[in-house]
């Protein structure tokens, strides 16, 4: 596999990881909350791309405005969304007709949720370390999560751990990664792998394939 460097709307700084085969999908995966370190370049956004792209699927990251080479201002999460929607329709743009799936950690999480309420379509969603509580470690409102929408949790989140997790959204499906915390050190591509089986149950084959 190999990687390209892409701009989006020659605004958002991405990277497209480009799989060894004929690619049957493409996944568009946000970042964590970049005032506490997230970037489209950490090491679990990498070992969730390279997952999704070793399934033989794209995978394009990028950077929230005012991120890395990405222009504009952070906004705290007013705007990101926008830039969700403006990363989905470049990637339906590279890959017309594929199916696309759409992957979101931490506050990349909170921002594929706000763009779904918005009636953001993906084909497949995942997302990864969805906190019950902020940055404060206060107790906080989670949005609409729709029912059955499949979320990779740490055991032992500072932000909410899987229990309380599965406590605030008992019609989510939770999948419980041990022994580590919020940020899934030493477990990162066993989050990976969990990610590209969920879109590999969920997304559809395109009608070109068999």
């Amino acid at each position: 596999m190999r990687e390209e460097a892409r701009r989006i709307d020659d605004r958002l700084e991405a990277t497209l990881r480009i799989p060894d085969v004929p690619p049957t999908a493409i996944v568009v995966i946000a970042h964590a909350l970049p005032t506490h370190g997230g970037t489209m370049r950490t090491p679990i956004m990498a070992a969730i791309a390279r997952a999704c792209a070793e399934r033989g699927w794209y995978a394009l990251r990028f950077n929230f405005r005012g991120v890395g080479a990405s222009a504009g201002e952070w906004t705290g999460g007013r705007y990101e969304t926008d830039d969700i929607a403006a990363a989905v329709q470049y990637a339906r743009a590279i890959a017309p007709g594929l199916p696309l799936g759409l992957v979101g950690y931490s506050f990349g999480a909170f921002q594929t949720l706000a763009f779904l309420e918005r009636g953001g379509r993906a084909d497949a969603v995942a997302l990864v370390g969805v906190g019950t509580k902020d940055v404060s470690f206060a107790p906080r409102a989670l949005p609409r999560i729709p029912d059955g929408t499949f979320i990779v949790a740490a055991e032992n989140d500072q932000f909410g751990t899987a229990a309380e997790l599965r406590a605030a959204v008992p019609h989510a499906r939770v999948a419980t990664v041990s022994d580590v915390d919020h940020f899934f050190v030493g477990k990162r591509d066993e989050v990976g792998m969990l990610v590209a089986d969920e879109l590999a149950r969920a997304l559809p084959v395109p009608s070109h394939l068999p």
